[in-house]
């Protein structure tokens, strides 16, 4: 895998965004992540996507390698101006867009930010769905639970055979749980490793998402797949159809034996679906 060019961009709150570019001809597509995760863990699926696309990852607020205070927010708009500064830097012009969850979500809304910066998109279970009350039901115990993962582990190692070993993070390819490992931790002086995201900064994402996102998807004017997983009885699987109809151009793909992490589980059917979706051929 080609190593990318690494740059920052400055965002609303403080935020220094990472822009990994990982160069070439092809047609600039952005890859983003879901909450919690890092975007350098598309890497295995960009490499097997071929010369046809120009990948670049980004990472939002409190992910990867970008840079911010500790007292940020994460509300709908905030998650959009870390994309769209991105977008900015990079004078996208009918570029296309990967996201997963909250990526998804946030490339939907980027688009609509930025008009001319995207013409497609392909989003695997993005996190938007009608609000019904001021805090879904559920949300508050998920968000407790958040608060209390473990943030420190002895080493790469350490989080590779956890993570690899239990749900859900187990629905992860070898090459994604690697990249993500790489890439979504930093290390300590004591040789020990930790969440780049923090635990209370990945809740406190989980809490403030979703405000807006429902009543604008009619408003999306690019091409959008919304892929999910057949398995999921989460809320991003069974919103997923849903989502695609409030798209005007929005069309369905199922991955029958995948959950909300499928898009990193199946690589040679995730691979094919983006190729196909963004150029119409298979890869």
């Amino acid at each position: 895998m080609r190593e990318p060019v690494t740059s920052f961009v400055s965002s609303e709150d403080g935020v220094e965004v990472a822009i990994h570019d990982y160069g070439g001809q092809g047609h600039p597509t952005i890859f983003v992540h879901g909450t919690g995760l890092a975007s350098r863990m598309w890497e295995p699926i960009i490499e097997r996507l071929g010369a046809n696309f120009r990948a670049i990852c980004v990472d939002l607020r409190a992910h990867g390698a970008t840079t911010n205070p500790v007292d940020i927010n994460f509300f709908d708009h905030r998650m959009v101006a870390d994309l769209s500064a991105a977008a900015d830097a990079l004078a996208l012009k009918d570029a296309w867009v990967v996201g997963h969850s909250m990526g998804g979500a946030t490339s939907l809304l980027a688009s609509l930010a930025r008009p001319k910066a995207f013409s497609r998109a392909w989003v695997y279970e993005p996190v938007i769905f009608e609000r019904t009350e001021e805090r879904p039901v559920g949300a508050f115990d998920f968000v407790e639970i958040t608060k209390r993962r473990r943030a420190v582990f002895s080493s790469r190692a350490e989080v590779i055979e956890r993570y690899g070993s239990r749900a859900p993070l187990d629905e992860l390819h070898p090459e994604c749980l690697e990249a993500y490992v790489q890439h979504g931790f930093i290390d300590r002086p004591d040789g020990s490793v930790e969440l780049a995201c923090s635990p209370a900064l990945e809740s406190k994402a989980y809490e403030q998402f979703l405000q807006q996102g429902w009543g604008q998807l009619p408003d999306v004017s690019v091409a959008v797949l919304v892929a999910y997983g057949g398995r999921g009885a989460d809320r991003p699987s069974t919103e997923a159809p849903s989502i695609a109809q409030r798209i005007p151009s929005g069309v369905i793909e199922v991955f029958e034996d995948s959950d909300h992490f499928g898009c990193f589980g199946p690589l040679d059917d995730v691979t094919a679906s983006i190729h196909n979706w963004f150029t119409g051929s298979p890869p």
